[in-house]
């Protein structure tokens, strides 16, 4: 499961589909270093995403 804390390099790494939620926003995170200490409540904050329901589309993905 995927949550506000989940880095954003480990919701990539297990979940392929999950990269298209993040390119729905615009969101290239596979590609960028902060990945790897970057957490999804933080991407959320920092490009003014609803949490919960980013959240809801990544553990969607996750189960595809």
């Amino acid at each position: 499961m995927i949550t506000e804390k989940t880095l954003v390099a480990d919701a990539l790494r297990n979940s392929k589909a999950a990269h298209k939620v993040f390119s729905k926003y615009n969101l290239y995170c596979a590609g960028c270093r902060g990945s790897a200490q970057d957490t999804i409540e933080k991407v959320a904050e920092n490009n003014g995403l609803d949490i919960k329901k980013f959240l809801s589309e990544l553990n969607a993905a996750a189960k595809k």
